[in-house]
């Protein structure tokens, strides 16, 4: 048994491990794509830069046209590669010095001559092996599912496109599936398809998942919180406007599309239609209703409020909504009584240190002795 686990545990590393790296890999080369890129954009800012260090206007064509024998000199060429890997990783500097040659050779035989040669394609695709044209992928640089025009019908990005790296998948946009993008997911439908071109639009948001028009009347189901109607299809409930409260007793429904929500009524309700001291259904204890609003009640003002409180130095203090008994200024409350609060015992004085004539005829024995 423990032989068979071994085994197992074996076989499972090494797959983690090719996946590993694998992926490792294909990063890497979408890395050395990347900075081919990077150096042939560089390489353009680059020619730009040295036409204007030497003319301070800003026509580029006029400059190129007036630097003479410096504009495909050797001297420009070292300037140009000065900044080759401006702004790029650490790993720019070590893929520049060993395709320099192949950038050299771009400059001389093909920039220099005045030649149309795409220095990306020429570089990066023919040369370097880096990277593959657009909508292409892989070693050999496959065609992406669809086609170089139109791959993944326009619906999605082919995998590892533009690399050499890759499985040419199709990476669907948001509300398409299938090998090629070209069918709707859940929650879409086809607005429109024919052999090249397929349009998927989303769902109205009270269907459930599927549907096949626009429009609430398009749902195939009505999700929760809607209802279906012949003539409007999924409406919105209005779970408030039920003969019982979904809200506990103290909240107040809100409705919203598709759902609601309870909130706290006022202090002053014993339930509420909405927020207010002016919406309540009933008063809470402590309140009564004046003028169609909860108002607070004072009970020490009230008949019999002046026995609420008992008990000498004792008087009755209206709160909101109740009232507390609390004993009387110069008073502190201590086992049920009121007593006279005791005077607060007096700061100790800062003793400053001085010298007594003791202590200077301590002194001075001492520095009799010494």
């Amino acid at each position: 048994m423990m032989k068979m686990n071994v085994t197992v545990f074996c076989v499972v590393f090494t797959l983690i491990t090719v996946f590993k790296w694998d992926n490792l890999g294909v990063m890497a080369e979408k890395s050395k794509c990347d900075t081919c890129n990077a150096i042939v954009n560089n390489f353009e800012k680059g020619l730009k830069k040295t036409a204007k260090s030497n003319y301070g206007g800003g026509n580029t064509k006029w400059e190129e046209s007036r630097l003479g024998s410096f504009a495909t000199s050797e001297t420009r060429f070292v300037e140009v590669m000065e900044g080759l890997c401006e702004g790029e990783d650490k790993n720019c500097p070590t893929i520049l010095e060993e395709n320099e040659e192949l950038i050299e050779k771009y400059w001389f035989s093909f920039y220099a001559k005045g030649s149309e040669e795409d220095m990306k394609m020429w570089l990066c695709v023919s040369n370097m092996k880096v990277c593959c044209p657009e909508n292409t992928f892989g070693p050999t640089c496959l065609e992406c599912p669809g086609g170089k025009i139109r791959p993944c019908k326009d619906n999605g990005n082919c995998e590892g496109g533009g690399t050499r790296k890759g499985t040419g998948k199709c990476n669907c946009n948001t509300g398409y599936e299938g090998d090629l993008c070209d069918s709707c997911k859940d929650g879409y439908f086809e607005a429109s398809k024919n052999d090249t071109h397929t349009t998927c639009t989303a769902c109205h948001r009270s269907c459930q998942s599927t549907c096949w028009e626009e429009g609430p009347k398009g749902c195939d189901d009505c999700k929760t919180g809607y209802t279906q109607t012949e003539e409007d299809g999924c409406q919105d409930i209005d779970e408030c406007s039920a003969e019982a409260s979904p809200c506990d007793n103290g909240k107040y429904c809100s409705n919203t599309e598709g759902s609601y929500y309870c909130n706290s009524c006022h202090k002053s309700c014993d339930g509420c239609t909405t927020f207010g001291a002016d919406k309540c259904t009933e008063c809470n204890e402590g309140y009564r209703l004046e003028e169609d609003r909860c108002t607070d009640i004072n009970e020490c003002t009230e008949e019999g409020g002046a026995e609420l409180c008992t008990g000498e130095h004792r008087s009755c203090v209206n709160q909101e909504g109740s009232f507390s008994c609390d004993c009387d200024s110069g008073y502190i409350e201590e086992e049920d009584q009121c007593i006279i609060k005791p005077p607060e015992p007096p700061k100790p004085k800062q003793s400053t240190p001085s010298t007594t004539e003791e202590d200077s005829a301590s002194e001075n024995v001492e520095k009799d002795e010494l």
